[in-house]
């Protein structure tokens, strides 16, 4: 029962973590010798991946007790 809802979090846990690299440490460590803006395609790209990773659990999970309810 807990295994069903640890791998969604595990899997959001790593977007979010991955869109929080792209979006602050990728962009603002590494890239020195370009022009600063706030409105890249890395901090877009690391935005999508922190709302995926913050939705995707209760998506997953909801779906998932959607169809085990209909089994029983």
């Amino acid at each position: 029962m807990i295994a069903k809802y640890i791998l969604p979090h595990l899997i959001g846990l790593v977007c979010i973590v991955s869109g929080w690299y792209v979006a602050i440490i990728n962009v603002g460590l590494f890239k020195f010798n370009q022009e600063r803006s706030l409105h890249t395609k890395e901090t877009l790209a690391g935005l999508v991946l922190i709302i995926i990773g913050a939705y995707i659990p209760h998506i997953w999970i909801g779906i998932g007790n959607m169809f085990s309810k209909k089994k029983d």
